[in-house]
C-alpha cells in the first residue's frame, strides 16, 4: 500500500508548477517597487487552497495617473459580433481556386465572401448577375443531387 501512496505523492507533486524568479530588468524602479509590494502582500499557496485553474488571476495594471483607459469588456463590445461557423460546400476547382486566391491576398474564405456580399449590394446591376449566376448553379446542383438518388437507389437494387 505505501508504494501506492508514493506514486501519488510524486503524481501530486509533479502537478504543482515551479516558481520561476520575475525578471524586472524592463519595468521601471517605481513599477518595481509596486510589483514586489504586491506580491509581498499575497498569501503563499498552501495545497488546501483551490487549484490554480479556478483562482481568479491577480490584476496587474500599469496605468498612468489621469489617463483613463477602457476595459477589456469595453473594447470588445465595440468590436464586430461574428456568427457561428457555417459548413459551406465548394465546386472542387473553385474551392481551389477561391483557396489559393484568398491566401495570394492574405484574406479568408469568410472575409472574402462578406466583402463579396457587402459590394452586392452596392451595385444592382451586379448583384442581379450574380443571382443569375447563383441560380442556375443551385438547378445544376439539385439535378446532380436527384442523379445521384438514382443512382445509389438502382445500386441497392441490384443488391
Amino acid at each position: 500500500m505505501s508504494d501506492g501512496q508514493d506514486m501519488l505523492a510524486r503524481i501530486k507533486s509533479r502537478s504543482q508548477r515551479p516558481k520561476v524568479a520575475r525578471d524586472t530588468s524592463l519595468i521601471s524602479p517605481a513599477q518595481d517597487s509596486q510589483a514586489f509590494e504586491a506580491v509581498a502582500m499575497e498569501p503563499s499557496p498552501s495545497a488546501a487552497d483551490e487549484p490554480a485553474h479556478l483562482q481568479e488571476p491577480p490584476k496587474v495594471t500599469a496605468e498612468k495617473p489621469g489617463v483613463e483607459t477602457p476595459s477589456l469588456e469595453d473594447q470588445l463590445a465595440q468590436l464586430i459580433q461574428v456568427a457561428p461557423r457555417r459548413n459551406i460546400r465548394l465546386e472542387e476547382n473553385l474551392d481551389k481556386e477561391i483557396e489559393r486566391f484568398v491566401q495570394d491576398q492574405d484574406l479568408t474564405i469568410d472575409t472574402l465572401l462578406e466583402a463579396c456580399y457587402l459590394i452586392l449590394q452596392e451595385d444592382a446591376e451586379l448583384q442581379a448577375r450574380v443571382v443569375s449566376q447563383a441560380s442556375e448553379r443551385l438547378a445544376e446542383r439539385k439535378e446532380a443531387g436527384k442523379l445521384r438518388r438514382i443512382y445509389s437507389q438502382m445500386q441497392k437494387l441490384k443488391g
